[in-house]
């Protein structure tokens, strides 16, 4: 059996598609397919069903898909540690928070780059509850959520720092310079939130419903640059992650309302798969992570 064939089979089911494969893997797709019928006839199995336009597991595939992801991760392991060399190659696939791939891990996935230049990185940005399963499923090989403390006894998790939540609003909003705003003042105010699923929209709407609190109105967008900008132009207020609304916190162009509450306390964190193994530059892009305490 060649063991070429397991990564072949695996970007296969990531695709859902022979030809994506060939491109992602330099291969003809009649090379894909080739590959794909000798693991077929190996064991004796569909791997691939079709539907529609795309290429999905069979159950017997699925099996499959669940040891290849080991014997590959054991590959790399032995590779690593019986050779000298610490830089990686292939694919590494990252998953993040929005607020997190803008505002907080570029500069150390820059440093992670440099001194890996023959790796290929793949970042996706989501929110926690679909990162946490990709990390599940390995789909991603870790992740950088901002979340309550993960607790989860498949994944192990990095605590990085404690990250500050803030309510902003324009400069010249009435609530502006105003001592120990209580939650009731959010009946009066319109909302300008994340989308659905985020977590620290998930934690704001249970501490209003915990004191019931029901503001004027609520306004969503996926973008946090929409979400400031609607604030800057005295929409509604805000409650966003402190980073992503230093440069206009400094510039004036936001306020931070004197709003602080206990119970919304977030953490910046890396999971991973309990099962899955970190090779040495993965762990060092942690390091760097970490750097930004």
């Amino acid at each position: 059996m060649d063991l070429s064939y397991f990564y072949t089979f695996k970007e296969v089911a990531k695709w859902g598609s022979y030809t994506r494969t060939g491109i992602e893997l330099g291969y003809a797709q009649s090379s894909v397919t080739t590959q794909i019928k000798k693991l077929e006839d190996y064991y004796g199995v569909r791997l691939f069903e079709r539907a529609g336009q795309i290429m999905r597991l069979t159950q017997s595939g699925e099996q499959l898909l669940y040891y290849v992801d080991q014997v590959i991760d054991l590959m790399e392991e032995a590779e690593t540690k019986l050779s000298d060399r610490v830089q990686m190659r292939g694919t590494v696939r990252i998953g993040a928070v929005e607020s997190l791939a803008a505002y907080f891990i570029s500069k150390s996935l820059k440093a992670f780059k440099e001194q890996n230049p023959d790796l290929r990185i793949q970042l996706e940005s989501g929110l926690c509850p679909n990162l946490k399963e990709g990390v599940l499923e390995s789909h991603y090989d870790l992740a950088v959520v901002l979340d309550e403390e993960v607790k989860h006894p498949h994944l192990k998790t990095y605590l990085l720092r404690k990250e500050r939540l803030v309510m902003v609003a324009a400069k010249e909003h009435p609530l502006v310079g105003e001592n120990g705003i209580d939650l009731r003042c959010i009946e009066d105010e319109t909302l300008i939130l994340t989308e659905k699923d985020c977590s620290y929209r998930n934690m704001l709407e249970r501490l209003l419903k915990k004191r019931a609190v029901q503001p004027r109105s609520v306004i969503s967008f996926t973008s946090l640059e929409a979400i400031k900008q609607c604030v800057i132009d005295e929409l509604g207020i805000a409650m966003l992650p402190e980073m992503t609304v230093d440069k206009e916190i400094e510039n004036g162009s936001l306020s931070v309302l004197d709003f602080d509450h206990e119970e919304l306390t977030f953490y910046i964190q890396v999971i991973h798969h309990q099962k899955k193994w970190l090779s040495p530059s993965l762990e060092k892009f942690i390091e760097l992570l970490d750097e930004k305490k």
